[in-house]
């Protein structure tokens, strides 16, 4: 008879503790609003970067050395005396490889190249560099690319527009939803971009007058994402 009490009064038990926890409101999520904010700052080039190689084919690795180390010396001289660093010329590849005749599989000559990167700290001084290294004996131009010196300062700039941008889209998102926002839950940085005007590839066969490269602007994009509280 106890024991048979004992079951219906556990069984009651349950029976009401399942209830209470039925009946016992779910906690109401906290509200979020998460938005990417992106700006983009638009700057005159301060600098520009000239990529250019030399090449030569010879019938000896001695000749093609002797003939690649008169184009750099001249080049090298050349670029000194208008007064770039020399911290801003570097070399950025040198090559020798061999030529084949595959027909009698013998070597008829060695070519040569060696590619220098060359860094203008004064844009309006781009023709001079360009003339100095053609007239030396550089044959292609892989590149000309303009850029700034001061990239941290309107990155940190950009950055501060795009944190803006996004604090004022989530304004908006909460407003049209009926929420507030309450606080920053968090912000992470999603990195940026730098876009800066080039020149493609090009054969330097023939000089006349200026080379007419413009440098248009350079524009440095950043981009955050964002976690406000709402409620």
């Amino acid at each position: 008879m106890m024991k048979r009490w004992m079951c219906a009064l556990m069984a009651v038990l349950m029976l009401a503790g399942s209830c209470s926890l039925a009946e016992a409101p779910m906690p109401e999520r906290a509200a979020s609003i998460t938005v990417q904010g992106t700006a983009t700052v638009m700057a005159e080039p301060d600098m520009v970067v000239v990529t250019a190689n030399a090449s030569v084919v010879s019938q000896s690795v001695a000749q093609a050395q002797e003939q690649m180390s008169v184009i750099i010396g001249s080049a090298t001289e050349g670029l000194l005396s208008l007064g770039l660093a020399g911290e801003d010329i570097v070399t950025r590849d040198y090559s020798y490889f061999p030529r084949y005749d595959y027909e009698s599989n013998t070597v008829t000559g060695y070519d040569a190249n060696h590619t220098l990167e060359i860094t203008c700290r004064d844009v309006g001084m781009l023709d001079s560099v360009i003339s100095v290294i053609t007239d030396s004996g550089f044959t292609q131009i892989y590149s000309v690319s303009h850029g700034l010196s001061n990239y941290s300062e309107i990155y940190n700039r950009a950055l501060e527009m795009a944190v803006a941008s996004a604090e004022s889209k989530a304004l908006i998102l909460a407003q049209a939803s009926g929420k507030t926002i309450t606080g920053l839950a968090s912000l992470s940085e999603n990195g940026g971009t730098y876009a800066s005007s080039a020149m493609d590839m090009v054969r330097m066969e023939s000089k006349v007058g200026g080379t007419g490269i413009r440098s248009g602007g350079v524009s440095v994009s950043a981009g955050v994402t964002a976690v406000y509280n709402a409620q």
